[in-house]
């Protein structure tokens, strides 16, 4: 006998869903998920709170949202949608984040501050019918909103969605009506100072100000690192007028943990990376890529918030990646620079069985391409090599892609940008 009590509640959910998720991320992984962290940080988390939400999952490219007031919810959902429009009209279409997002009002199980039940699928399933940029609500959530928000909602009619037996009957917002609307102002949480006790007061006011002294400590040692930042590549690259180098600096200062920057000496100049699950991760990448972009072991400078320790008090040392040097047989374990997501890759790990001709070229960004059982081994090569420059991320960075493996052999040593194999 299941012992464990089921504790039931009623809930308006949101469920948004990134369009085109898996397309950004094979195209631009680390920019991908930059992107996504700068709307949650600046402004999505905000809005949510001031409308009295909360976020109760947020996995890759979804969020699952509750309310206590659907009317709560809507509105977040509407002023999201114009929030993430304003933002996407500064950015190319491939780089703009956009959200289908689902509305729905019924009972759910909550677990462990998780929600479950067929209200919460039903939400998923309206994000699904919702276009890019758009909002479909549940007919039990338009009816609680109707006659408090005043949008041109339209009928989108009964629809079979998978998992859920009866027909869910759906109620849209386009994308261009949600534009159009009045910009929001959240409503801010109201506090009865009156009915707080001098104590609460006081504490109160000591944690205010231990978390404003929190603040300046974290504010005054990011100061202390862009200036240190600055002094290294002010002695380092001599051709990087000022303001180019503030700006570099800001950049990697915006970008989410874990970070690291490595320079070049020899080329005096740089690379950096963001968005890895560890500072060893973020180190070894970025030194695996600047080596492959300049043809020489890079200094590792700094770390997320921490400058990188000085052999002799005045330079950093030169790490050699053994990786980009391999010329072995194919290893996936061996392929430098690359994201863990692309070395699982099915044509990766598949490569050594993979039909000949065959060729792999690779990008310091950490693009892959892949061809196999081309007409000609020179074909290989050159589709290989053709491909990796024409992927986005490769054509918005500096440099070209390098032949990466002709047949099952790695050639990443040599440098080549061009096919190896005689016509």
């Amino acid at each position: 006998m299941n012992d464990i009590a089921v504790k039931r509640t009623l809930a308006a959910i949101v469920l948004a869903d990134v369009v085109g998720y898996s397309r950004m991320m094979g195209e631009d992984e680390a920019g991908t998920l930059q992107r996504l962290t700068r709307c949650r940080s600046e402004f999505i988390d905000a809005t949510i709170a001031g409308h009295r939400g909360r976020i109760v999952n947020a996995v890759g490219d979804s969020l699952l949202l509750e309310f206590g007031s659907v009317c709560d919810a809507t509105r977040c959902a509407i002023a999201l949608q114009q929030q993430l429009a304003d933002r996407n009209a500064e950015l190319a279409e491939s780089k703009r984040i956009v959200f289908r997002m689902g509305v729905n009002i019924g009972d759910v199980i909550v677990q462990d501050r998780s929600l479950f039940g067929d209200s919460v699928n039903v939400a998923a399933r309206l994000q699904t019918l919702a276009e890019p940029g758009g909002i479909c609500l549940s007919l039990a959530a338009y009816e609680q909103v109707r006659d408090k928000i005043d949008a041109p909602f339209t009928d989108g009619g009964a629809h079979q969605v998978k998992n859920i037996a009866r027909p869910v009957e759906v109620v849209s917002l386009a994308a261009a009506a949600i534009d159009v609307l009045p910009r929001q102002t959240p409503a801010k949480p109201r506090f009865s100072f009156r009915l707080l006790a001098f104590s609460g007061v006081a504490a109160g006011l000591v944690v205010a100000l231990a978390l404003g002294g929190l603040y300046l400590v974290r504010h005054a040692a990011r100061l202390d690192l862009a200036a240190r930042l600055e002094a290294v590549l002010t002695a380092s690259q001599a051709k990087m007028n000022e303001r180019t180098r503030t700006k570099l600096v800001a950049d990697y200062l915006a970008i989410g943990p874990h970070r690291a920057l490595a320079i070049a000496p020899k080329a005096q100049s740089h690379w950096w990376t963001g968005d890895w699950p560890s500072v060893a991760a973020a180190e070894e990448k970025v030194l695996e890529r600047c080596q492959i972009a300049y043809n020489e072991p890079c200094e590792l400078a700094a770390v997320d918030d921490a400058m990188a320790p000085m052999t002799d008090g005045a330079t950093h040392a030169t790490r050699e990646m053994a990786r980009v040097t391999y010329a072995g047989p194919f290893d996936v374990e061996q392929i430098p620079a690359v994201r863990p997501l692309v070395a699982k890759r099915a044509d990766v790990v598949g490569y050594l069985e993979a039909p000949e001709p065959k060729a792999a070229a690779i990008h310091p960004r950490g693009v892959l391409t892949v061809v196999s059982g081309a007409a000609s081994q020179r074909r290989a090569e050159s589709q290989a090599l053709k491909l990796c420059n024409d992927d986005d991320a490769a054509r918005e960075a500096d440099g070209r892609c390098y032949l990466y493996a002709q047949g099952s052999r790695i050639v990443l040593s040599q440098r080549q940008t061009s096919p190896i194999a005689k016509p």
